[in-house]
């Protein structure tokens, strides 16, 4: 009985997924008394009714399909982003119609939400999206290099500046950019990190009037001061 049942769901399996829901895939998982079904099972968009095909029932799907229903497609991308996801965030980068670059309400994008909090893996995925726009900038003008750099996270920025397009001297609505913010913060390893960059212009003015040595210079930071002084600030 044991032989014949082993023989008979790899049979049976792809044809009976393609008429199931998820829920109903699941409890055929169950029934069938497997860890995970391996088949394409679709489901739709609670947002636009678009169809959805999910590979199969597993504990990532399971999660992944969770967070569609309950914010869809678009939203359930940046909220695995945001949580540190990153096998959620695999499986989603594999649907047809994904935008990798999608907004939330206050116009962060996935790879922002990941650099914001130091997801490394997440953010090292999202880098492998074909479309990815790493320059993307919220509703404050702030890139994902800047979220990374003003919250200390030497390892996403250096991951972040392998991108050959990022730009290292953008600028946020004051006219910061991502080398003040960390001048600022005294994040000196952050500082070291950006100052690598070939292009990078240590003497970008805010709409202040000041740089990033003299922010460094205003909250003490003389370490930091004398790192940019090396590298030509003034």
């Amino acid at each position: 009985m044991e032989a014949f049942r082993l023989f008979l769901i790899p049979v049976v399996k792809d044809k009976i997924c393609e008429n199931l829901t998820f829920e109903e895939a699941i409890r055929f998982r169950d029934a069938l008394g497997l860890s995970s079904l391996k088949c394409p099972i679709t489901i739709i968009d609670p947002i636009n009714s678009k169809e959805i095909v999910l590979p199969g029932v597993n504990p990532t799907t399971i999660t992944t399909y969770e967070l569609i229903k309950q914010h869809g497609l678009n939203l359930a991308f940046i909220e695995a982003a945001k949580t540190d996801q990153n096998l959620v965030v695999k499986t989603l980068l594999t649907v047809k119609d994904i935008n990798v670059n999608a907004t939330d309400v206050y116009g962060k994008t996935a790879l922002m939400w990941a650099a914001y909090y130091g997801y490394n893996s997440v953010v090292q995925t999202l880098l492998t999206a074909k479309d990815i726009n790493v320059g993307a900038t919220d509703q404050n003008g702030m890139t994902a290099l800047m979220w990374a750099a003003s919250n200390g996270y030497q390892e996403t920025v250096q991951i972040l500046l392998t991108e050959t397009d990022i730009d290292v001297n953008a600028t946020e609505e004051n006219g910061w950019t991502a080398l003040m913010m960390a001048a600022v913060e005294g994040y000196d390893e952050v500082v070291k990190t950006l100052l690598t960059t070939k292009n990078i212009d240590v003497n970008v003015v805010t709409q202040d009037a000041d740089t990033a040595l003299v922010l460094a210079q205003k909250e003490g930071y003389d370490e930091i001061v004398q790192i940019l002084k090396e590298a030509g600030a003034h």
